[in-house]
């Protein structure tokens, strides 16, 4: 940044504090001085943010209010939300899609290469063929891992078992579907 930019960005406030014989100094000067107001006022800001966080993350949850969000009947997991459910599904969906999608297109190439009667067929033919099984392994991926998702939320708002007994339980209910 030249001299010219920097004396650009001095506050009104500050000009006076520009001298006229040791000008070029002394706009260093106050130019140093206002970045070290500035990470000052941003080392507050950090601090204030990280205080505000630690807050929240130590607030006490009356044993009440916990019993009253689980435990409640049948469901000892996490209290069952439709958008928590919606998003799930809608997560393991895109996600199957892609993989699907991406699965399909590559065994559409590698079929292609092999087939005698694809080797004969137009290019507007072998696009074709490569599409539809992009798009019926992208659905059936895509409906397989909305479904994984969906049970693994269930089993969470079950029972809550954790993580990785989540996905067990929910890859041995999904596996067990396929089959």
């Amino acid at each position: 940044m030249t001299s010219w930019e920097r004396s650009r960005f001095i506050p009104w406030t500050h000009v006076s504090n520009v001298s006229a014989p040791e000008y070029e100094t002394s706009k260093e000067h106050v130019y140093r001085s206002l970045n070290k107001e500035a990470s000052k006022e941003k080392e507050q800001q950090t601090s204030s943010s990280l205080q505000r966080r630690k807050g929240e993350q130590n607030e006490f949850v009356p044993p009440e209010v916990q019993s009253q969000k689980k435990g409640k009947g049948l469901f000892k997991g996490v209290d069952y939300e439709t958008p928590d459910l919606l998003r799930s599904m809608a997560f393991g969906g895109c996600i199957g899609s892609i993989t699907g999608a991406v699965f399909g297109f590559m065994d559409g190439m590698r079929t292609a290469g092999e087939s005698a009667i694809l080797k004969n067929a137009s290019n507007a033919a072998k696009g074709r063929y490569l599409m539809q099984g992009t798009s019926r392994a992208g659905a059936t991926f895509g409906v397989f891992f909305g479904g994984f998702h969906a049970l693994k939320y269930g089993i969470r708002v079950a029972a809550d078992p954790g993580l990785v007994w989540e996905m067990v339980g929910a890859g041995a209910l999904s596996m067990a579907a396929i089959s």
